[in-house]
């Protein structure tokens, strides 16, 4: 941050803004940039966007504003403004940038104090529930990133009641580190991404009675009626929840797909077999009467 395009581009906001701004921009850029070099981050490169930050600020009843480039350290004009752009507004006026602690955790928090207030109690929640504390965060606007360690990162997205998780990590190791704080997302928010509910299936398959909840609560009120007479006509269903979760367990939840596809051979009727298909979704966890490809197979 030392650098000389660095200190040049600072010369020329303070020559847009004002001296006084200085300190706040030169923060808003360090925090800014840490945040960009987080491989999951709506900011990252990596993405194939370009990282921007536009700063704003109200003089009387105009706003003056300048684009800057993460990457280059330069503003941006619209001769130089890359065509592929991820961009976040800074306003001077109102947003912070504030060094703190959540949880005992160092933090960072960027953007609107109102809606980093409402993330801030939101986070606390969900730390009192993880099995693994992460070692930094970052609040950035409506978006938290968890710092594990080890090039471990977990991403939430929150805007109003719906919440998106998104990690670079493997299903089974995420799920694990989350622990319960998956199900208190689940019971807090209203709409989650296919992301979210792979995390909820890995975690169900935990232990024997999350499965059971899991089961009754996102399979069992969406079959069809086979499906469905099939289970009630069962001498106690929860052979077959117990028998399924056995399967389940033993796969490896690391390489599912969008859908799970079980397959049920009944003794009773070897000709017609039964299939279920659990499919995830940006809208919920989908039951279909028929699988694309089986990855248990029961005989009942």
């Amino acid at each position: 941050m030392n650098s000389r395009r660095f200190q040049v581009l600072i010369e020329d906001l303070a020559y847009r803004f004002s001296r006084d701004d200085i300190p706040k921009i030169k923060s808003a850029l360090e925090a800014l940039k840490k945040a960009s070099e987080i491989p999951i981050s709506i900011l990252n490169p990596s993405s194939g966007y370009h990282p921007v930050v536009i700063f704003k600020k109200r003089f009387g009843r105009y706003e003056k504003e300048a684009a800057v480039s993460l990457m280059d350290f330069k503003i941006l004009t619209k001769y130089n403004t890359p065509a592929w752009k991820r961009a976040v507004t800074f306003h001077l006026d109102d947003d912070i940038i504030e060094h703190s602690k959540i949880g005992g955790i160092e933090t960072v928090l960027i953007g609107n104090p109102r809606r980093l207030q409402r993330l801030r109690g939101i986070l606390t929640r969900i730390i009192e529930q993880v099995n693994q504390k992460p070692k930094r965060l970052v609040l950035l606007y409506d978006d938290i990133y968890m710092d594990f360690g080890n090039n471990r990162y977990v991403h939430i997205r929150i805007r109003g009641g719906d919440i998106r998780v998104e990690t670079n990590m493997k299903l089974n190791t995420a799920s694990k580190i989350l622990g319960k704080a998956i199900v208190h997302i689940d019971s807090a928010f209203g709409n989650k991404n296919r992301e979210f509910y792979k995390l909820l299936f890995a975690y169900s398959l935990g232990t024997r009675g999350s499965f059971e909840t899991f089961f009754m609560k996102y399979l069992f009120p969406k079959f069809n009626p086979e499906q469905r007479e099939f289970l009630e006509e069962m001498y106690d269903y929860r052979n077959f929840i117990t028998l399924l979760y056995r399967e389940l367990s033993r796969i490896s939840v690391d390489r599912i797909g969008d859908e799970v596809g079980i397959r049920i051979n009944r003794r009773a009727n070897p000709k017609r077999p039964l299939e279920i298909g659990i499919l995830f979704t940006d809208h919920g966890i989908e039951v279909r009467r028929y699988i694309n490809t089986v990855t248990v197979s029961l005989l009942v």
